[in-house]
């Protein structure tokens, strides 16, 4: 037996559709707004689990990024301060070509040693460089300066340094690692122990021909730390490329996948309004009046 279809029950069909087109017009409105298809995990639960992932990866690319451009921020300063170093190692061997010849003076390499002298602190100077209070060639460690002055009672020109022994590394990928620093008593101690032995030779009135070689070994050890840095430094920067284009990939993917067509929704968004605007207009043949079940 066929049952009879009452007015109610065309109403309560009606009030039905309306609410679901309701419904699905606050959601492409939403879409519209947010730019965004993928909302809610329910939306798409597969979608969701991709969508996590992608984030969890953005996060660690955006971590890397930032440690290895604190990277970089070192491997620079480290190369400023080598670069200086290596200028105030020539001028030191230029006076002990000086103060070496027949025309040198007790006088004159007296003077000779209080330049010298100024040069030696502007080198341990160097070495003790830090950034944002982390000394470059003290293992990145903070606090006491890696290497004791001239002025300090300990100072041992053959064991200047007393940072930490062991280099410092930041991870640049899964299972990756760069190396930042060089001990600082590797870099600078043979520096600083020609520059205190000419200091000393010239403070005696004596000639420093001896100190020219050891200077020029001193300054290769300079050049030689220099390079790494630079290898390292070049090595950063292409990981730091790799990574910002790896970030602009899930940017994209991220898009693809919860990013709204903004045609397609206007057009959906255009067909709801319609639809909805035809389905209360139909309700309008109806007796009972389609405002009392909307409750509007």
């Amino acid at each position: 037996m066929i049952g009879r279809v009452t007015q109610s029950m065309l109403s309560d069909q009606l009030l039905g559709n309306v609410r679901q087109l309701q419904r699905r017009l606050l959601d492409a409105q939403d879409a519209l707004s947010s730019g965004k298809t993928l909302r809610e995990p329910s939306d798409d639960p597969a979608g969701a689990a991709l969508v996590n992932g992608l984030r969890a990866q953005s996060r660690d690319l955006t971590s890397l990024s930032r440690t290895i451009g604190f990277g970089r921020a070192v491997l620079s300063a480290q190369d400023d301060a080598l670069d200086q170093a290596e200028s105030l190692l020539v001028r030191a061997k230029e006076i002990a070509t000086q103060q070496g010849g027949t025309l040198a003076t007790p006088e004159s390499r007296q003077a000779a040693a209080e330049e010298v002298d100024a040069i030696e602190r502007q080198l341990i100077a160097l070495g003790n460089t830090s950034i944002d209070g982390r000394h470059v060639f003290g293992g990145l460690a903070s606090g006491t300066a890696p290497f004791t002055g001239l002025d300090d009672p300990g100072f041992d020109p053959l064991n200047p340094y007393a940072g930490p022994a062991d280099p410092f590394s930041i991870r640049t990928a899964p299972g990756t690692t760069v190396r930042l620093t060089t001990p600082g008593g590797d870099v600078f101690g043979s520096s600083i122990a020609a520059l205190d032995d000419l200091r000393q030779t010239l403070a005696g009135g004596n000639a420093p021909t001896a100190s020219i070689d050891v200077l020029e070994a001193a300054a290769d050890d300079l050049r030689t730390e220099r390079t790494s840095v630079g290898g390292r430094a070049r090595g950063l920067e292409d990981r730091a490329s790799d990574i910002t284009a790896g970030v602009s990939k899930v940017t994209a993917r991220l898009g693809e996948i919860e990013g709204a067509d903004y045609a397609t929704v206007i057009t959906e968004l255009t067909q709801l309004q319609t639809a909805l605007q035809a389905t209360l207009a139909s309700g309008q043949t109806l007796q009972t009046s389609i405002l009392d079940y909307l409750r509007l």
